[in-house]
């Protein structure tokens, strides 16, 4: 795999930087391959880093708390994950495991914070960019809660939903 500072150009997470802001952060991620069926990262775990895939394909799921592990999503080259567990310190909400061999390159967040410290620029770019994607996420939760909400049959699960909605968007503490 060979991968360099241009290789960040193309991921939305670094987008905006300068080439010597995506030089400084290139040269202090750490380059790691994984074989295909390798779990990446363990949900519950508490790794502070923010993984980019170079190569390969990762899929994420979830411990539904039934026995049953419930695929979040499928993620590609360009793509990221840890983001949540970068910005605040809480253990990896969803497991991410290599379906082909993967190779990834993973920022630690002490590596971020020291960039910072040099260049609030670069990380006040990164924080934004982070930032933009969660709402993303968050926005196509909303659309599916509601599609979901809208749904024949669904009246019984409406005090759940509630009680979500209330635990998401009330009571913002961290």
């Amino acid at each position: 795999m060979h991968a360099s500072s241009d290789t960040l150009s193309s991921v939305h997470i670094f987008g905006g930087l300068t080439r010597e802001e995506a030089t400084a952060v290139w040269h202090t991620v750490v380059q790691k391959r994984f074989d295909a069926g390798s779990r990446i990262l363990e949900e519950g775990d508490n790794v502070q880093a923010l993984w980019i895939i170079l190569e390969g394909e990762c899929v994420v799921t979830r411990d539904c708390g039934n026995g049953h592990r419930r695929e979040l999503a499928r993620l590609g080259p360009g793509d990221v994950f840890g983001e949540m567990s970068f910005v605040q310190t809480a253990p990896h909400s969803a497991s991410i495991d290599a379906v082909t061999e993967v190779f990834t390159a993973a920022w630690r967040r002490e590596d971020f914070q020291k960039l910072t410290e040099k260049n609030p620029r670069a990380g006040f770019r990164i924080v934004s960019n982070i930032a933009a994607v969660l709402a993303e996420r968050i926005r196509r939760m909303d659309q599916w809660v509601c599609d979901l909400m809208d749904h024949p049959g669904t009246e019984t699960h409406r005090d759940e939903w509630e009680n979500f909605r209330a635990a998401v968007y009330t009571n913002w503490q961290f």
